[in-house]
Order: structure tokens, then C-alpha cells, then sequence
């Protein structure tokens, strides 16, 4: 009889040890609407699905550009996806988004457009000299020439010969003196575009061949050499539409290329899949991410269309699982309820918790109001160990074999065994 008293005493504990804790209390930042925003399930899917953080609005309805939970107003990385908001120099600028990781420099200064912060770029100009040795630290000059040995390059100095005259002024820059003797260095073309260095309408990328001068921002600089051609503030390698001024980087559909001037096409992307965006003008199509998770982890399964103000009858499957495995998907079947952006919201979301690793197969079929149909097929990468299948948190006990009968009958007379996962 003791041995029964153990096993009920521990059924509490069984119930319970798995509880999910509270996805927002307000201990840490403002809470949205935590069953509407999907962020309080183990895991959430690794690296394409998103764990929500609920800042600010009710996920749904707020203005989140990279849907990663975090407001816009909030998120230290907005047309980055982050949702832990790592900022790990304190600068404001969230990790994933940051030109200097481990260099506090909040406005984010980088005068050759390379990716990396004037303060932490060892070649600051990427003239390809390093900053310590480099005599115009913030001009290209690769070749590194001064005249007048005073240690200023000739790129970024005023009067290159030292003869108290400034280049613009000075009939002869590159020579101190009567400039008939020595008439070839008056107006030297180191790179051999046609254009001379220095001096009036000199070249507007020295060391740089460039015969045409292009200069589409007009502010002294050739494109060959300008790290912001279209000067609206963007680095080339970031702005996405370069040459086109867009301070704003509006890009609505979210394909890279900004709406003023480089893109003529409007067709949703979500998460970056360019193969399979969403053109509304196009025949009904619906898709899902892929998803990364490990065994034990619950994904949530999300619905995007291109037509999203439609509402929408849904069934998820399993095309393709591994051996062994026997995992559905919770809540298959259901409608929408409205949309936003370009995915429908579903009020009982689909979720799928796989307990074996391996490389999953699911299928959405989606009836739209107007009869047309679609389905996509969903990959499902997972990672982890096997969860044998009878694991139900239950501890057996190893002296049942030695039982008294009525122990053994009041077993057996228990509805069932809590399960320490959710029943998936």
C-alpha cells in the first residue's frame, strides 16, 4: 500500500513538471496579446519561424517590417530579424545589424560604404592602405603621393606643392614655381583616364580609371569612387535602390529592390524566399515557411496567400516523415479570420512537434471563398534526439512486478497517464 501512496503523490508533480511558463508578465518590457502573437511555445523554429516577443501592439497588428515580434518603434535591428535584441556594445544598434559589433558608434558612420564602421575599419577610405599609415585617412589615394613631403597626401591637400597657393588658384598644383620648367608635372593623369589629378576640373576619382566622370550626385565625387552615389545617406551596398535618392527604402514587397525607381514588379516576399512570392494579380497561390526546429519543439505553422483579404479553408498534412514516426499536426483543419500584410490569421493556429530528427514533408491545401484552391509543400528540418514514443512522464516503479493485486488493480482503474509533453 505504500508503494500506491508514492505513485498518487507524484501524479501532482508529473501534472505539473511540464507546465509552459507565462509568455509575458511584464517583467521585462510591455506584453501584447500573448495567444494572438504565437511566442510562448518551446522553440518556435529555429531560425525561420519566429519567437515573439510581444513589445509594443498585439503582434497582428503592429508595425513590424521583419516580423520578428518587436515593434518597429522598439526593435533595435527593424529591417533585420532579431527577436532577442542582443546589442552587445550598447550603442543602440542591435548585433545583427550593427557595422561595428564591439564599437559603440550609434550613428552608424561609414564613409567607404563596405559594411564596417569607421571605427572599427582598419582601412577607413578602402583605398587598400591601413589607417595608421595611410597620410589622407578619409580620401582614396592608393598610390599615397605628396609632393611636398609634409605629410598630408596629395588627394586631401590643399595646396599640394606648399607654395602658399590653393590647388584650385594655383596654375601649377604638383610643382613649386615657374611651371615652364617642368610643364609635364603640371597636370599629371596617374591613371590614364585623360583627366588630369589636380588642379581646375581635375579628376574626381584620382588613381581611379574613369574617363566618362560620372558623378550622379553632383557632389565632386565619381561614382567610380563615391561609397553613396545618389548621396540619400545609404552606403551602395546597402541601399537597395542605388544611383535612385530613397532615403525612406521603401520596398513594400519586400524583394530588395526599393519601390522609387527599381522596381516595377510588386510581388510579396516572405522571409527572403524570392522564388515563391505572392503576386496578387497572379492565379490564387499559398504559401508557408520552412522550418527549423528540434525534437520537443513546437512550430507553429503559418498561412500566407496572395490573396490575403480573402478568408480561407485550410488543411495541413504529413506528405513525408521519417520511420517511425507518427506526428500530426494540432488544430489541421480551420479558417481564417482576417489577414495582415499578406498572411491570414488564424485564431487556433496549426502547430507541428516532432519527435523524431530527420526531414519532414508537410502539405497545406487551401480552399479560397471564390472556389479556386492551392496547396505548398512545407519542408521541415529537425534536429535532436529521438522521443521514444511511449514517453508519457511517467515514472514506472520498479517494484510492480512484486505488487500487491489490489495495487495492482487501482493502476489500472487510473484514467490515464499525464503526459509531460503536450499531446501533439
Amino acid at each position: 500500500m505504500n508503494k500506491l501512496v508514492i505513485v498518487l503523490l507524484m501524479l501532482p508533480m508529473i501534472a505539473m513538471g511540464q507546465d509552459a511558463p507565462l509568455e509575458c508578465d511584464n517583467n521585462y518590457g510591455e506584453c501584447g496579446t500573448p495567444e494572438m502573437s504565437g511566442g510562448g511555445n518551446a522553440g518556435g523554429g529555429g531560425a525561420i519561424l519566429i519567437n515573439n516577443t510581444d513589445l509594443g501592439d498585439t503582434y497582428q497588428s503592429a508595425d513590424d517590417y521583419d516580423d520578428d515580434g518587436v515593434e518597429d518603434s522598439y526593435d533595435n535591428c527593424p529591417r533585420k530579424s532579431n527577436s532577442e535584441q542582443f546589442d552587445g556594445d550598447g550603442d543602440g544598434v542591435g548585433d545583427l545589424c550593427d557595422n561595428c559589433r564591439d564599437t559603440h558608434n550609434l550613428n552608424q558612420w561609414d564613409l567607404d560604404g563596405d559594411g564596417n564602421g569607421d571605427l572599427c575599419d582598419s582601412d577607413m577610405d578602402g583605398d587598400g592602405v591601413q589607417n595608421p599609415i595611410d597620410n589622407c585617412l578619409r580620401s582614396h589615394n592608393r598610390d599615397q603621393s605628396d609632393i611636398d613631403e609634409d605629410g598630408d597626401g596629395d588627394a586631401c591637400d590643399r595646396d599640394i606643392d606648399n607654395d602658399g597657393l590653393d590647388n584650385l588658384t594655383d596654375p601649377c598644383p604638383m610643382h613649386e614655381g615657374d611651371p615652364t620648367e617642368d610643364s609635364e608635372w603640371c597636370a599629371p593623369d596617374l591613371d590614364g583616364d585623360g583627366v588630369q589629378d589636380y588642379g581646375f576640373n581635375a579628376d574626381n576619382c584620382p588613381g581611379i580609371h574613369n574617363p566618362f566622370q560620372y558623378d550622379t550626385d553632383l557632389d565632386g565625387s565619381g561614382d567610380a569612387c563615391d561609397p553613396d552615389l545618389d548621396n540619400d545617406g545609404i552606403g551602395n551596398l546597402q541601399d537597395n535602390c542605388n544611383g535612385v535618392f530613397n532615403v525612406n527604402q521603401i520596398d513594400e514587397d519586400r524583394d530588395g529592390r526599393g519601390d522609387e525607381g527599381c522596381d516595377d514588379h510588386f510581388c510579396f516576399v516572405v522571409f527572403g524566399d524570392e522564388e515563391n512570392c505572392l503576386d496578387p494579380n497572379s492565379v490564387a497561390k499559398v504559401y508557408s515557411p520552412g522550418i527549423i526546429v528540434n525534437t520537443g519543439d513546437v512550430a507553429t505553422l503559418r498561412v500566407f496567400s496572395n490573396k490575403p483579404d480573402t478568408i480561407i479553408s485550410f488543411t495541413w498534412s504529413v506528405k513525408e516523415r521519417m520511420g517511425g514516426s507518427k506526428d500530426t499536426v494540432k488544430n489541421p483543419k480551420g479558417e481564417s479570420s482576417g489577414h495582415i500584410l499578406f498572411e491570414h490569421i488564424i485564431d487556433e493556429r496549426p502547430t507541428f512537434a516532432p519527435k523524431v530528427p530527420g526531414e519532414y514533408m508537410l502539405n497545406v491545401s487551401v480552399e479560397f471563398t471564390d472556389g479556386e484552391v492551392a496547396q505548398h509543400d512545407v519542408p521541415v528540418l529537425v534536429g535532436g534526439s529521438v522521443i521514444p514514443s511511449n514517453s508519457t512522464g511517467c515514472m514506472m516503479n520498479p517494484g510492480v512486478s512484486d505488487a500487491s493485486p489490489l495495487f495492482l488493480m487501482l493502476l489500472l482503474m487510473l484514467p490515464f497517464c499525464i503526459r509531460s509533453r503536450e499531446n501533439v
